[in-house]
C-alpha cells in the first residue's frame, strides 16, 4: 500500500506560522463544497469543517450589491463576523483560491457600510486575471493597487495576502510582493460596517464560493512577509497531502464504490491521517458483517465478496487515527448485479475533469435514475497525474463522491491520468487495471486505455487482447468504452474546420480498431475526449450501415471546459449537442434504450436498438 508523504512539514509550519500570528488572527475561514444527495441520502460522510455563516439566522438585510468588474454577485456571505472584532486601523486580509475553470470568475472580501451604498473602507478581489487592493480612509482619500496575474502555483493556485498599516499599501501573490501604494490614516470604519465575501460567477453556472475560495484570514496588523511565505508554505503542504480541512480528521476520497458484480463490489477510501478501519456490511440492520484493516495507511481499499446476487446492501467505514480519533462514514448503500437475464441501466460521463459543481450535478440528476453503475470514460482529471494530487481530492472525488459512495463506477483511463500513478492508487481493477472486461447482465464491456495508442494497432498488445476477448464473448450485447475519439465531428481536434482545414473526422491512430470492432459485431462504442456529445448512425467502412455497422457514442460533457462542432453537417452524425450532459442505458432482453440529458435535466437525445 502506497503511503503519502507525513504532515510533519505541514504541521511544522503551521505552528509557526500560529506562533507568529496568534495575537493578529481575528478571522480564520475555511471552504469546502460540502456536496451532499437528497432526502434520506443527504449523508456527508466524516468530518468536515462548514463555511461561515450569518450571525443573523432569522432574518437579514444584505444591502446593496457590489458589482465588481461590471459584474453583479452570484452569492454573497455577510455578517459573519462581529463588527467590534473588526480591525480599525492596520490589518491584513488573505485569499487562497483554487482556479481551474476558462470562465472569468471572480471573489471580493470587503468591509462594506449597507447604509452607504458604494461605500467600502477596503477591498481585496481577484477576477480572471487581475487581483486589486482597495482602501479608503476617515478623510475620503482612497488608493487603489490593480495588477495583471499570470498562472499560480501548479497553475491554478493562488495565496493573495493584502496588508495596510496606516501608511502603506501591499499586495503579496504566492509570497511575492506585486505593488505597493501609500494612504495615510485609518480606514473609514464605523459602528455598521460588516465583512462581506462575494462571488461572481454569471459565466459558469452552479459554481459557489467554496469552489473558488478555499479559505480566507483577517488579522489585526499587518503580518510581514516572512509570515506570509511560512502561510503559503503551509497551505501548499497541505495541498500536496490532498487534505480539505486543517487540524481534522476526514476523508479526502471517498467512500468510493467501483468494480461491482454479482458477489462482490470494491470500496476505496483516503483520510489525511494514516488509519485503521472496520468495514461493516449487511442487508439488514443493525449491520452483521465485519471486516478489519489493520495496517494503518492513508489509503485503503477492501473487497467485500460472497455477497448474495441482485441485492441491496448497507455497509459503515470506520476508521481510527494513531491518536484515537474515530470517525465514521455514516450509513450509505449499495447493490450487486443481478442474473444474466435481468433488466439493468448505467449511466455514462466523460471528462469529469476540473468542475466539481458540474460533476456534483450531474451526480445529483443520476442518482435519481438509480442505475446499477456508472461507466467513466476517462479523463477523470484535467491533469491528476503524480504532481498534481490535488485534482484527485479537490475536484473529482468532491464532485463524485455522493453518487459514487453509491453506485459504483467502472472506470477507463484519459490523458489527464495517463501516467496511471493516481488512477491505479485510486482503483482495484482486474489486472492490468489501464484495461479490462467485465460482465453485467446480458452485456460484456471492453475497456481500454487509449493512451497507449501502439498498443492499439494491429500485433499491438491491446488490440491483440481485445481480438480474443471479443471472439470469445458469448454475451448478447458488446460494449466497448475508451477515452479517445475514433470518429468525431469537432471542430478543431482533427483539422481546423474554420480556418479551411479538412477534418479527419477522428484520430486515424485507431483505424485498426475500428475495422476490429465492426468485424467483431460490436453495438455500440463509447469514449469521451472531446467534450460534447454526437452519436453517429451505425458505421461500417465509414458508410452509414444499419444492419452491419456500428454506433459511435462521444459523450465528453461532464465537468471539462466545453467545446464545439464543425460548421457544416456530417452524413454519419446522427446527433450532436454542445453542454454539459450525461446519458442513461437501459437494457431488457433484446431491446437497449439510450436517453441523454442536459445539465438541467432535459431530454435531448433518445435512441432504441434491437437484437
Amino acid at each position: 500500500m502506497h503511503h503519502l508523504r507525513p504532515l510533519l512539514l505541514s504541521l511544522c509550519l503551521i505552528s509557526l506560522f500560529s506562533v507568529l500570528s496568534a495575537q493578529q488572527l481575528v478571522g480564520d475561514w475555511t471552504f469546502h463544497p460540502n456536496y451532499t444527495l437528497f432526502r434520506n441520502a443527504e449523508n456527508y460522510p466524516g468530518h468536515k469543517i462548514d463555511p461561515p455563516k450569518s450571525r443573523f439566522e432569522l432574518f437579514k438585510t444584505l444591502g446593496p450589491p457590489l458589482y465588481f468588474h461590471e459584474q453583479h454577485p452570484t452569492q454573497r456571505l455577510t455578517n459573519f463576523l462581529a463588527n467590534e472584532n473588526i480591525p480599525r486601523k492596520a490589518f491584513s486580509v488573505e485569499l487562497w483560491l483554487l482556479n481551474h475553470v476558462n470562465m472569468p470568475v471572480g471573489a471580493t472580501i470587503c468591509l462594506r457600510q449597507p447604509k452607504l451604498g458604494e461605500q467600502v473602507p477596503w477591498l481585496l478581489g481577484y477576477y480572471q486575471d487581475e487581483v486589486a487592493f482597495h482602501v479608503s480612509n476617515q478623510k475620503g482619500e482612497q488608493e487603489t493597487i490593480r495588477v495583471k496575474v499570470k498562472q499560480g502555483w501548479k497553475k491554478y493556485w493562488g495565496h493573495l495576502v493584502a496588508t495596510f498599516d496606516g501608511n502603506d499599501l501591499r499586495l503579496y501573490l504566492n509570497g511575492e510582493l506585486l505593488e505597493s501604494a501609500t494612504l495615510s490614516g485609518p480606514p473609514a470604519i464605523d459602528d455598521e460596517s460588516q465583512i462581506e465575501l462575494a462571488g461572481y460567477f454569471s459565466h459558469e453556472p452552479y459554481m459557489e464560493i467554496s469552489n473558488l475560495v478555499k479559505s480566507c484570514r483577517l488579522h489585526a496588523g499587518a503580518i510581514q512577509l516572512d509570515e506570509i511565505q511560512a502561510r503559503f508554505q503551509a497551505l501548499q503542504a497541505q495541498v500536496e497531502q490532498g487534505a480539505l480541512f486543517p487540524d481534522t480528521l476526514h476523508f479526502n476520497a471517498g467512500p468510493y464504490l467501483h468494480y461491482a458484480t454479482q458477489e462482490s463490489i470494491n470500496i476505496l477510501w483516503e483520510t489525511d491521517q494514516m488509519t485503521t478501519a472496520t468495514v461493516a456490511y449487511g442487508t439488514t440492520l443493525p449491520l452483521q458483517q465485519e471486516k478489519r484493516i489493520e495496517q494503518a495507511a492513508y489509503i485503503q481499499e477492501i473487497t467485500l465478496d460472497n455477497l448474495q446476487v441482485g441485492t441491496p446492501y448497507y455497509y459503515e467505514i470506520r476508521v481510527e487515527a494513531a491518536d484515537g480519533q474515530q470517525m465514521s462514514s455514516g450509513l450509505l448503500t449499495f447493490g450487486t448485479a443481478g442474473q444474466e437475464n435481468d433488466p439493468f441501466s448505467f449511466c455514462i460521463l466523460g471528462d469529469t475533469e476540473s468542475r466539481p459543481h458540474i460533476n456534483h450535478r450531474l451526480g445529483e440528476m443520476i442518482w435519481e435514475e438509480r442505475p446499477n453503475f456508472i461507466l467513466h470514460l476517462g479523463d477523470i482529471t484535467d491533469g491528476g497525474k503524480a504532481p498534481h494530487k490535488f485534482e484527485w481530492n479537490y475536484e473529482y472525488f468532491t464532485g463524485i463522491v455522493p453518487v459514487a459512495s453509491r453506485i459504483p463506477v467502472f472506470p477507463v483511463p484519459g490523458n489527464g491520468e495517463g501516467d496511471l500513478y493516481w488512477y491505479e492508487r485510486y482503483h482495484r481493477l482486474p489486472s492490468p487495471e489501464a484495461y479490462y472486461t467485465f460482465r453485467y447482465g446480458a452485456a460484456e464491456f471492453f475497456m481500454l486505455n487509449t493512451n497507449a495508442s501502439a498498443e492499439l494497432v494491429k500485433g499491438g498488445k491491446q488490440y491483440e487482447w481485445l481480438k480474443q476477448q471479443l471472439a470469445a464473448s458469448q454475451a448478447k450485447w458488446k460494449f466497448v468504452a475508451h477515452h479517445h475519439c475514433p470518429v468525431s465531428s469537432d471542430e478543431n481536434d482533427f483539422g481546423d474546420t474554420w480556418k479551411g482545414a479538412t477534418s479527419t473526422n477522428g484520430d486515424p491512430k485507431f483505424d485498426d480498431l475500428k475495422a476490429l470492432y465492426e468485424n467483431a459485431q460490436v453495438d455500440i462504442v463509447f469514449f469521451g475526449h472531446v467534450h460534447s456529445y454526437e452519436r453517429t448512425y451505425p458505421l461500417k467502412d465509414g458508410i452509414v450501415d444499419a444492419e452491419n455497422g456500428v454506433i459511435y457514442l462521444k459523450s465528453g460533457g461532464a465537468g471539462g471546459n466545453l467545446e464545439d462542432f464543425a460548421p457544416t453537417h456530417n452524413a454519419y452524425s446522427g446527433k450532436i449537442q454542445r453542454g454539459h450532459h450525461f446519458c442513461k442505458v437501459d437494457l431488457f432482453d433484446d431491446q437497449l434504450t439510450l436517453k441523454m440529458y442536459n445539465l438541467e435535466g432535459m431530454l435531448k437525445d433518445v435512441f432504441e436498438l434491437k437484437k
